[in-house]
């Protein structure tokens, strides 16, 4: 008996001992969450209300940044989305009476957790298997739509529950339902109980009755479910759950509940008439919500509803004249091919200064442009590049690391022989091989093989390194990515936009890689700079490096493989290179003056071949538009010309070798080539 009694009093110290630990453990752990907190910054975002403006300036210098702001007027932050913010005072206390009722009944008793609701909540967790706590008050609701938090569930629960305390000891009740009902997602893209007002029933919020109020908060609960459009007899039900919880709580009288019950919902769906934006302030758009969101670690639909509300003042870099001519181009269905069905394909093109980053002009698609925030080709496709990557996979490490120069011999020949199954691989585009070749014939005329030896030369990771880590190109996939044909070739598994292929070019005026940019900053109405895009331009390549390969993709130009395409060389000097992906399904031209960089892509939205039109069309946009753009600018014919170091030298070099000549060469034969002397 004794030794029973010294077992239970050891397994009770042990119990308890283990119960102490874990109470401390679970303290320590509460504390650690218990300073979480939403950033007090972006809920006085949130709160300020005003109208956005875009800007653009108009310089005397761009690279130093001199010249004036203009407000471009056109540009509205509101067209065709469904954004509007509302203020307390502004919204019917049917609507506040219609979400409490459904969504936080004790919504003004409690300090941001309802502990009964929750802790039905966790018991309905614990034994019925449920996937997700629920019990989250409308604090804890507008806590999640501001961060979007969706981390592991317990943790940001408790998370999610800290930061709901520490919301409602800063701001009141009527703050934060303020805030939360105009945040909410409301289907049909409507975020707000302003948007959804407008869009459903073309009212004001303050106009909205009782059975429209209680429509809208009926979609909260599960906006693909319950959208009165889509699924107006599923609203219908939940919307007689909301009248019922008023009723039952003494927000309505009977009478009023019998009315609204019993009458037929009608709605009046918008008819959207705002102003349709240029490719340019959608894009403008985009790259803001990005930055807000990755500054205050919030969901893209959060930072949405800022931009669209907070009063932003918005410094573009557009260049209007060539935004002008760029959209009038594109807009024009009769500037592009069509295939035998008569359906012409896409397009898209971006306009950049080299020596900034900044982007001038974009068209996202062909034809007139009929909505906002479009699926834009020029940024937000991603599409396999074809050889217009070699430049930046091959050429330019290459002859940054020393491994090849201007006249470098490489043979012409397939890597792999083929057999009876299988053939020559790579196969160039003619199907052809010369056997030994210099660089420059290599890069000027795109032969596959070649560019596949380089590669191997410098190594397939120190290539993708080179692109992903030095020229912004992040799209690509550390597996599927590193290999051959995705490098050398530019048959990447996803693909790359055309805004990532055209920035990495920036490296070729000057050796330096400057990221692409719309915007210089955002302000507040005050003036106080909300972000501040000021990119860091960064060296890559040496200056002169940059200007042999430019020398080499003038090459491209004048004899090579888009020389029957561009005329813009009667103008001034201009260098680039084509891509044709497999089976011909997408056309590039990259290519830059000394004074702009620009870049077209052309290809169906799903994939077919461009055979049809016999030629690489993009290479005759790109020249299209850069010579109207270039005609319309004062300078004399030839004056323009790219910068070449002094210590890059034209030199003759033995065509037998790829080296400088010496007494076994024989005169008669020498060629001509750009050699970085500093080297030599």
């Amino acid at each position: 008996m004794r030794n029973f009694f010294k077992l239970i009093l050891i397994f009770l110290i042990i119990f308890f001992s283990l119960l102490s630990s874990l109470t401390l453990f679970s303290a320590a752990a509460l504390y650690r969450y218990s300073n979480s907190s939403v950033d007090d910054e972006l809920i006085d975002l949130l709160l300020a209300n005003g109208s956005v403006e875009f800007y653009r300036y108009e310089f005397v210098d761009r690279e130093q940044r001199l010249g004036e702001a203009v407000l471009i007027e056109d540009a509205l932050i509101n067209g065709g989305n469904k954004h509007e913010y509302v203020s307390y005072d502004m919204i019917p206390q049917n609507l506040i009476d219609a979400f409490v009722s459904i969504e936080d009944k004790r919504f003004w008793q409690h300090g941001g957790i309802d502990y009964l609701r929750s802790g039905k909540a966790v018991l309905n967790y614990i034994f019925s298997g449920q996937k997700s706590f629920g019990g989250s008050t409308i604090t804890q609701q507008l806590v999640k739509n501001l961060t979007g938090n969706d981390e592991y569930l317990i943790k940001r629960k408790i998370t999610e529950a800290f930061s709901a305390i520490n919301l409602e000891r800063s701001y009141d009740k009527t703050q934060i339902l303020e805030m939360y009902l105009n945040v909410i997602n409301l289907a049909n893209g409507c975020r707000g109980i302003g948007a959804a007002a407008r869009f459903y029933f073309s009212k004001n919020v303050s106009d909205l009755n009782l059975r429209e109020a209680a429509a809208i908060a009926a979609i909260t609960n599960n906006p693909s479910k319950y959208d009165p459009i889509k699924h107006p007899e599923e609203n219908r039900k939940r919307r007689e759950v909301v009248l019922n919880c008023m009723l039952k709580l003494g927000y309505i009288s009977h009478s009023e509940y019998e009315e609204a019950y019993s009458s037929e919902l009608e709605l009046n769906i918008e008819d959207k008439s705002d102003g349709i934006n240029s490719w340019y302030i959608d894009t403008v758009i985009e790259d803001v919500i990005t930055d807000l969101a990755l500054k205050y670690g919030i969901t893209r639909k959060t930072a949405s509803l800022l931009l669209y509300k907070g009063g932003y003042r918005i410094y573009t870099l557009m260049d209007k004249d060539i935004q002008e001519t760029v959209e009038k181009y594109y807009s024009d269905i009769t500037n592009f091919p069509k295939n035998g069905d008569g359906r012409a394909p896409q397009s898209s093109m971006i306009i950049m200064d080299p020596y900034t980053g900044d982007i001038l002009g974009i068209a996202g698609g062909v034809g007139k442009k009929k909505g906002n925030r479009l699926l834009n080709f020029a940024t937000d496709s991603k599409r396999p590049s074809g050889s217009a990557i070699k430049p930046l996979s091959v050429y330019a490490p290459g002859i940054e690391k020393g491994l090849i120069n201007w006249s470098t011999i490489i043979s012409d020949s397939p890597i792999y022989n083929g057999d009876s199954t299988t053939p020559p691989w790579p196969a160039n585009a003619n199907r052809k091989y010369s056997g030994d070749v210099t660089i420059e014939y290599a890069v000027k005329h795109s032969l596959n093989t070649v560019a596949v030896k380089v590669l191997h030369s410098i190594g397939n990771s120190y290539s993708y390194n080179f692109l992903k880590n030095k020229l912004g190109i992040i799209s690509l996939n550390p597996q599927n990515d590193i290999g051959d044909a995705s490098l050398a070739l530019g048959q990447h598994s996803v693909g790359i936009s055309l805004r990532e292929l055209v920035s990495g070019y920036t490296i070729f005026e000057n050796g330096i890689y400057s990221p692409s940019r719309t915007y210089s900053k955002v302000t507040d109405m005050n003036g106080k700079i909300i972000l501040d895009n000021t990119k860091n331009q960064v060296p890559v390549i040496s200056a002169e490096n940059a200007a042999i390969m430019t020398k080499l993709l003038q090459g491209v130009v004048d004899d090579g493989t888009a020389k029957d395409q561009i005329t813009l060389t009667n103008i001034c000097e201009a260098a680039g290179k084509t891509g044709t992906t497999q089976y011909n399904f997408d056309k590039y031209f990259v290519g830059y003056t000394p004074t702009l960089l620009a870049g077209v892509w052309q290809g169906y939205e799903l994939p077919e071949s461009l055979s049809f039109t016999g030629i690489n069309y993009a290479t005759k946009i790109w020249n299209d538009i850069m010579c109207e753009i270039y005609e319309n600018m004062s300078f004399e014919k030839g004056e323009l010309k790219f910068i070449i170091p002094d210590s890059v030298k034209h030199l003759s070099y033995d065509p037998i070798t790829g080296l400088f000549p010496n007494e076994h060469s024989d005169p008669n034969q020498l060629l001509n080539g750009w050699y970085n002397v500093k080297v030599q």
